[in-house]
């Protein structure tokens, strides 16, 4: 059943609605990478669990004059609340019900979302250490959580690409990285890949991860690999139309957002020399492809444009599960087999004790538009 943002909805208590929290640009930064866990010699698929101590990665250094008060407030911000929510799968045909976590104070973080696309990607009826963990609780401790997602990845369910890290150590320390943020660099473009000729090669030939040649997809860093081993598509719409000046631009001359800002540095110099000496042929294309990457960004400030959502619509298969970047944050993005809408997965603690409110429509890229929804639709 429909739930438009604006109209009151008949199942509240007669209290006014509470309102999404308002959409930031903030990027999150990801604290210090923690010390490397001891190396353990026992093989996959089940490897034991590396001790970390999460409080001390998690937190700075604090006094050692803490009043209680204040070491109870620190430690409920490592909780989560859970929601447990009803919603139609497509895929199994029946109204199920799935507990998903909700925002604390480190906001829509890549953990989050990454939670909550594996709860929902479970088949109903499978017992998994991660969903009986929160299926049984109304708030979740960061431990306990990190400890059933790492179970999770290493039961084989996932696929086996985590069990075939070099040392699955990093795994956990970058799962504990996730719950404040995480280091992304979008490309504007999907690596373009040749087929390579095997009669020539002189080696072994090199595969290219699918998820580099997708649309919306990053670049492949070691935050991407890692990540890889979730078998969730990680994506965004930041994408200029294909034979746009600055799809043009991008394709020549930066690919990814860093590449974006890095070139921008050479704007002034070229500038100084147009006015002086002049510029080559190829100086000038490249500060006309610098202008148009300017333009770009600046009309797309939210990391999605018209372009890039309709690729989205396209791209994703009907029932689908993926995590969505934008705006320098991650949720949980579900394609509606029926009418193939793209809908967010509402995790705003406004709307935690509002079952009727499941999913928010992405039909914009401002979100001005965007209507609420039950879990039914």
């Amino acid at each position: 059943m429909e739930q438009p943002n604006q109209e009151p909805n008949p199942w509240d208590d007669g209290g006014a609605r509470p309102q999404l929290p308002p959409r930031t640009g903030d990027e999150e930064v990801a604290p210090p990478k923690p010390p490397r866990p001891g190396d353990t010699e026992v093989a996959p698929p089940q490897p034991p669990r590396p001790q970390v101590d999460i409080p001390a990665i998690s937190t700075p250094s604090r006094s050692t004059t803490e009043s209680p008060n204040t070491v109870a407030q620190r430690q409920r911000k490592e909780h989560y609340s859970i929601k447990h929510m009803r919603w139609f799968d497509e895929a199994s045909g029946q109204l199920r019900e799935s507990p998903i976590l909700i925002q604390n104070a480190n906001g829509p973080c890549p953990l989050l979302a990454l939670v909550n696309a594996l709860v929902l990607t479970t088949p109903p009826g499978s017992e998994t250490a991660l969903v009986e963990t929160l299926r049984t609780r109304e708030q979740v401790s960061l431990g306990l959580l990190l400890d059933a997602v790492f179970d999770e990845l290493m039961s084989g369910r996932r696929g086996g690409a985590a069990q075939e890290l070099p040392d699955v150590g990093d795994l956990y320390q970058f799962l504990i990285t996730l719950h404040t943020g995480m280091n992304v660099n979008p490309r504007f473009l999907p690596l373009a890949v040749e087929a390579p000729n095997l009669m020539d090669a002189d080696g072994p030939v090199t595969e290219v991860h699918p998820a580099l040649r997708q649309p919306g997809c990053f670049e492949g860093t070691r935050e991407m690999r890692l990540y890889s081993t979730f078998s969730i598509p990680l994506i965004h719409g930041w994408l200029p139309s294909k034979g746009s000046e600055a799809y043009n631009a991008f394709n020549r001359a930066a690919q990814t957002f860093e590449d974006a800002q890095n070139i921008q540095f050479r704007e002034e110099e070229l500038d100084e020399k147009l006015r002086t000496s002049g510029l080559t042929p190829d100086e000038i294309h490249l500060f006309e492809d610098i202008t148009s990457i300017k333009e770009f960004l600046n009309r797309w400030p939210t990391q999605l444009t018209d372009y890039g959502l309709d690729v989205l619509k396209q791209y994703l298969q009907p029932g689908s599960i993926a995590i969505f970047f934008r705006n320098d944050h991650f949720s949980t993005l579900y394609k509606e087999p029926k009418t193939g809408r793209l809908m967010a997965l509402v995790t705003d603690a406004g709307y935690s004790t509002h079952q009727e409110i499941v999913w928010e429509s992405l039909v914009d890229v401002n979100g001005r538009d965007g209507e609420l929804f039950s879990g039914d639709f």
